[in-house]
């Protein structure tokens, strides 16, 4: 697939932000999410510029070593992170707490886990994954309760509540009809077929997607990550609407140089020596988002000839994993933490090519559009994406990379390589052309229109 190929001009329903007018009302916003608020892009995004249009925004997340219970993140933006009990121990209330812990040693976890170990399970431990796995959900149900009394506590005054996740759904929904507020779900990923859940056994996703519908009955509105994602709720919703669109898109970068500078912290940061390719993954490290087929195809011939360098800057349940790879192959690999969102671009900037990767086995991960796409492309860098999904559909529309089978290692680095090995001149003209066309149709003012929009539907309803 060529990497400069133009293709069909790309179709997206979203539009951008009309900065003109006020809403009829400024609303009390209240967005809840289900991490601590370190990195969630799209969520800060989304309550600034709600603020810039008026409203009063408030961001609960979960409270953390290290971090401060509340934060002015922006005008207008306060954000308050509530002590939410994760551990998955509490699935096992009201037992004695030593009874707690000797039965959570006897399948295998942590009693202070909040998250499933990463390892895939081998040997007899087979056994006694799927209690744990059911010890997870059973936790997940009991937290909701004291979840949403802390969210009532936080924000008594909220006129709207906002979440995106399937885990954060009914609190939200609870929260609202306690207060006879209003809530906004906002789809960006179609969670009930994600991830461990779209693993589950048929009969078990029927449960969840019929609870997830019985609870988006009383959403005031919706907003999705991508036309196939908007068109597929609003069908098995039976949504009177097509969702709004809100890409993932990063805000405009050096927008009066639309230049591709190749800036050297990322290098500097993981001692990559000069003249040895980078590849990014940023982002988070989990399992089927790319990480372990970057590291499978980093050792193939044709990555490995050209003394190609993978960098994985992020956080996650696969960080212990990457960092031992990282200390078992230092001429390979090489792990750097998470920067804030602000700084990412500047980061990014310094690679030859990133890799997206998203593999498409389930069908959230068809449709999706994440972030490190948009911006790869933002901070001048083409992207390699997995076949068969929304982002090899843009990518080729839009002449911007290449797309890999991702389960071949020797796929995804031909891919790679293809890129690296580009001329001099022609890999600058598609540096340029990935910020041009970052910078014409995908940055956020640009595309979050219907964001906007919807809440300026919700305060003319709130003061009619």
């Amino acid at each position: 697939m060529s990497a400069t190929s133009t293709g069909p001009e790309p179709t997206t329903s979203a539009s951008p932000i009309d900065r003109s007018g006020a809403p009829a009302r400024s609303l009390a916003v209240t967005i809840v999410a289900a991490n601590p608020f370190e990195h969630d892009s799209r969520f800060l995004r989304s309550a600034t510029s709600l603020a810039e249009d008026g409203h009063r925004l408030t961001i609960l997340g979960w409270s953390g070593p290290g971090l401060a219970p509340e934060e002015e993140l922006a005008p207008g933006v306060r954000l308050v992170r509530l002590p939410v009990d994760r551990r998955l121990s509490l699935a096992l209330r009201p037992l004695p707490g030593p009874l707690r812990t000797l039965l959570c040693r006897l399948i295998g976890l942590d009693p202070a886990a909040t998250v499933l170990p990463p390892d895939p399970p081998r040997g007899l431990d087979r056994l006694r994954h799927p209690i744990r796995r059911s010890v997870e959900l059973l936790a997940n149900a009991r937290r909701v309760g004291p979840w949403t009394e802390l969210v009532l506590g936080a924000a008594p005054g909220t006129d709207v509540f906002h979440c995106q996740s399937f885990i954060v759904l009914p609190v939200v929904h609870g929260a609202a009809r306690r207060l006879g507020a209003r809530f906004v779900y906002d789809v960006a990923d179609y969670h009930s077929e994600a991830a461990r859940l779209a693993r589950m056994p048929r009969w078990f996703r029927a449960i969840v997607r019929a609870r997830e519908r019985r609870l988006v009955r009383g959403a005031s509105g919706f907003l999705a990550v991508s036309d196939p994602v908007a068109q597929l709720i609003e069908e098995r919703w039976s949504l009177p609407e097509r969702p709004g669109i809100v890409l993932n898109c990063p805000p405009a970068w050096r927008p009066e140089d639309p230049s591709a500078p190749v800036l050297p912290r990322l290098r500097e940061a993981a001692g990559v020596e000069p003249g040895r390719p980078i590849v990014l993954y940023q982002g988070g490290f989990s399992v089927d988002r790319g990480v372990e087929e970057l590291v499978a195809a980093v050792e193939e011939p044709a990555l490995r000839s050209r003394g190609t360098v993978a960098v994985f800057m992020g956080y996650g349940r696969l960080e212990g994993w990457l960092r031992g790879i990282a200390r078992e192959r230092p001429d390979r690999v090489r792990v750097l933490p998470a920067v804030l969102p602000d700084e990412l671009l500047g980061w990014t900037a310094g690679a030859d090519v990133s890799f997206v990767g998203q593999p498409p086995r389930t069908l959230n991960q068809r449709m999706n559009l994440p972030n490190k796409l948009f911006e790869s492309i933002m901070a001048g860098v083409p992207v390699v994406v997995a076949r068969e999904n929304e982002q090899c559909r843009l990518v080729s529309a839009e002449g911007i990379g290449r797309c890999a089978t991702i389960d071949d290692p020797a796929s995804v680095a031909g891919e790679i390589a293809a890129l690296l090995d580009l001329p001099p001149d022609e890999m600058a003209a598609l540096r340029v052309r990935c910020r041009e066309i970052a910078l014409a149709r995908y940055t956020w003012d640009g595309t979050a229109g219907d964001l906007v929009r919807l809440y300026r539907r919700l305060a003319a309803a709130a003061r009619g």
